[in-house]
């Protein structure tokens, strides 16, 4: 289907001037610039978000974690 709505397009663009299809290109590009743009915004959101859920932390919990790592010095030898 999509191929097809492809070459219906192509058909109606292909009689058109240079200018008008320089034009047309520069409304798609413009197009697809938005929608780029609306999904980083989505995506800066969500992480302003979970970032927010760990703001949210109390200050004694994140001293718990921190007191629960594990830190090791062994070496381990695999000859």
């Amino acid at each position: 289907m999509e191929n097809i709505s492809v070459i219906r397009l192509m058909r109606l663009i292909k009689p058109l001037s240079f200018e008008l299809k320089l034009e047309i290109l520069s409304e798609l590009t413009n197009n697809l610039k938005a929608k780029f743009k609306s999904n980083g915004n989505e995506k800066e959101n969500l992480l302003n978000e979970l970032f927010g859920s760990w703001d949210e932390t109390s200050d004694e919990m994140v001293k718990e974690i921190y007191r629960s790592r594990v830190n090791s010095n062994r070496n381990l030898s695999f000859d």
